[in-house]
């Protein structure tokens, strides 16, 4: 007989769930625009034709609704504050950032697991500057100093092992 038909065995080549590794990758800085004053959709768009004609690469863009927040290389951070205050709109450029990247095989179906990864960030005290998630894994912006220690929380206490 196949595998279909034998119960539990059908799904034998799937990945385990729950927290399968942590990872952590640092050189990072957190920018923040706000405060757009007039046509935000303008605005963003002329911020972000300045930006991409500097050279300057982004990630994990998020739109607010007064302006716009994202991701940069350490190494452009001063770039992209010359660029900005060009474009004369409030902004901050948080650097010595990290990402902390929480693997789990489909992690939103995992009743609660997104929650128990927020929580355990804060109530240990850490300030978590961007969440995002993906069907496979969660990213937490933190702070450098933090990410090693928040790494070693989330090992501790979620990580799955076999």
């Amino acid at each position: 007989m196949g595998a279909i038909g034998r119960g539990s065995a059908e799904t034998e080549f799937e990945k385990k769930r729950g927290v399968s590794h942590v990872e952590i990758r640092h050189g990072f800085s957190q920018v923040h625009v706000s405060r757009i004053v007039g046509e935000v959709m303008a605005e963003r768009l002329r911020i972000m034709d300045l930006v991409s004609k500097a050279g300057i690469s982004i990630d994990f863009l998020k739109l607010t609704p007064s302006g716009m927040s994202f991701l940069v290389a350490e190494e452009s951070a001063d770039l992209l504050e010359t660029v900005l205050l060009q474009c004369g709109d409030h902004f901050s450029v948080r650097r010595d950032r990290s990402i902390v990247l929480v693997y789990a095989v489909s992690i939103r179906d995992e009743e609660g697991l997104i929650a128990a990864i927020v929580r355990t960030a804060i109530t240990n005290g850490i300030r978590v500057d961007h969440i995002g998630d993906m069907h496979d894994r969660m990213l937490m912006v933190v702070r450098n100093v933090d990410a090693e220690r928040l790494a070693a929380l989330y090992r501790e206490t979620l990580l799955e092992i076999p």
